[in-house]
């Protein structure tokens, strides 16, 4: 099980995630290689609102396949290229996380492994 929790003695989160996942001593990690914003059919999505709607739906694959849902992910790293993405990156991962606040890490790069990818995202989920 994942428990999240913020700390007393640093600045409140100022987005959607926590400060702290933390697991249990039998749980098992898994980590997730970085999602870009691709359909199963290999098609790139049309700007960063549907790029980031495939990262989360990827996401949501993966951990389905690892008998696992979104309220496993423990942290999640976001590299974006460009920071006027951020609203449209964060109101679709709302979307796909609802109530879940995993801790986070957001990164502005200047490029990803292709260019014409806008966002990746790679997690860290457990399982007991």
């Amino acid at each position: 099980m994942v428990e999240r929790y913020d700390v007393e003695g640093v600045r409140s989160p100022g987005g959607r995630y926590s400060h702290v996942g933390r697991i249990g001593p039998t749980a098992e990690l898994f980590h997730l290689a970085g999602q870009t914003g691709v359909a199963p059919d290999g098609t790139v999505g049309d700007g960063i609102a549907e790029q980031s709607a495939f990262v989360y739906r990827n996401i949501a694959t993966v951990l389905e396949q690892c008998g696992m849902g979104l309220e496993n992910l423990v942290k999640v790293t976001i590299f974006l290229t460009d920071p006027d993405y951020i609203d449209a990156w964060r109101a679709e991962q709302k979307k796909a996380f609802g109530d879940v606040v995993p801790a986070s890490t957001l990164l502005i790069v200047s490029r990803l492994a292709r260019p014409d990818f806008l966002v990746e995202v790679e997690a860290i989920a457990a399982k007991d």
